[in-house]
């Protein structure tokens, strides 16, 4: 019989495991999101510089990385199908979906670097 000691303080459950989560599409898809905030941003003066028709491609670029990055990052934190479309619904409403973009790349940056990754500009990367 093990016992446990009663002073010990409550230990923090993990929501996911590292066994069900798919490293390996959190990183590529954190790297995604990560573009498409970049492109995003060029892509606000550009509409300004130049006439909304030539800036409507990077515009169509941005939001086609983003809805691929949040699918494959979804998709390897394991959420749920009805997240998962909550998210591609999000990534066509202005300026909701910048936030929606931040706030699942931080979530994707706290699994990423729990599990020993390195966080940096652009993106995560295994340490050595």
């Amino acid at each position: 019989m093990q016992e446990t000691n009663p002073y010990q303080p409550p230990q923090a459950v993990a929501h996911e495991s590292a066994a069900q989560l798919d490293l390996s599409d959190v990183e590529s898809g954190q790297k995604l999101v990560i573009y498409a905030i970049l492109v995003n941003f060029a892509a606000a003066p550009l509409q300004r510089a130049l006439h909304p028709l030539l800036a409507a491609p990077v515009f169509f670029l941005a939001v086609g990385m983003a809805l691929l990055g949040v699918v494959r990052l979804s998709r390897g934190l394991a959420w749920s199908t009805g997240a998962r479309i909550a998210l591609v619904v999000l990534m066509f409403v202005p300026l909701v979906n910048l936030v929606t973009l931040l706030v699942v790349n931080s979530r994707a940056n706290r699994v990423l670097r729990n599990a020993g990754y390195t966080i940096g500009l652009l993106g995560a990367s295994k340490k050595a």
